[in-house]
């Protein structure tokens, strides 16, 4: 509840550009014996080059560039002509009505999920992450980007690692915070139930596609490059949506 003058019932003003964190609503009293309340507060930044506010406002931002770009995708399986079924055949290898129904099936899926996503549930592997998820996911190498525990799709977590933090937050013909986070939406079993078979973001996995169909359709690289790859990066920016 905010006073008059906009701060709260603590006198912090709710509009100052600080990182407040109420902790427990009993926090401030000493009239109740045995009343004490210990907290622990983790206050390493998600990010290091970043504060964890800026670091909010990042993944909301790649949260709803996503899901513009995956309606963009339901309206290509809707339409299916030939421009939709050659962007298929590149990452796919098909454009068969197989592969029409499971990305009419799956799209809308990982939309929902996608909108569902919140920046806390993004949050830093480190012993204590861990153990707020029901699976173990491999440890920091110092490479890897994210990792999701099936079991846990419905609460939307994702976990990720230092080098995550390395990436551009928007490079459509490679690598990046945005097609990390739509692989990894798309590894829930409520989505695409994805598997990592291959990795890239480039036309080397557009190759393997090809060769392999029967794969490449539940990989989720290939998934988040047919959703967020862009060859001309100017196509991306005449959408103005970053």
């Amino acid at each position: 509840m905010s006073d008059s003058d906009g701060s709260n019932h603590y006198s912090f003003h709710e509009a100052e550009n600080e990182e407040w964190i109420e902790v427990h609503s009993a926090a401030v009293t000493n009239t109740n014996p045995g009343s004490t309340v210990h907290v622990t507060i983790n206050t390493t930044p998600i990010c290091p080059n970043m504060s964890n506010g800026d670091f909010r406002k990042l993944i909301i931002r790649l949260r709803d560039t996503a899901l513009v770009l995956i309606r963009e995708r339901i309206a290509d399986v809707t339409r299916w002509d030939q421009t939709a079924q050659d962007r298929a055949k590149i990452w796919f290898g098909r454009a068969d009505e197989a592969l029409r129904a499971r990305l009419h099936a799956g799209l809308p899926k990982l939309a929902a999920a996608m909108q569902e996503l919140k920046p806390e549930n993004i949050v830093r592997w480190d012993k204590q992450a861990n153990q707020n998820l029901t699976c173990s996911i491999v440890p920091d190498s110092g490479h890897n980007d994210a990792a999701v525990c099936k079991p846990d799709s419905a609460r939307r977590m994702i976990a990720i690692y230092s080098h995550f933090c390395t990436l551009p937050d928007v490079y459509v013909s490679g690598n990046c915070k945005l097609n990390t986070i739509i692989h990894e939406c798309s590894h829930y079993i409520d989505t695409f139930n994805s598997q990592d078979i291959s990795y890239g973001f480039g036309r080397a996995l557009s190759r393997w596609g090809q060769n392999a169909s029967e794969e490449a359709w539940c990989n989720a690289d290939s998934i988040a490059c047919y959703v967020a790859h862009f060859d001309d990066v100017q196509d991306f920016l005449k959408k103005k949506i970053w």
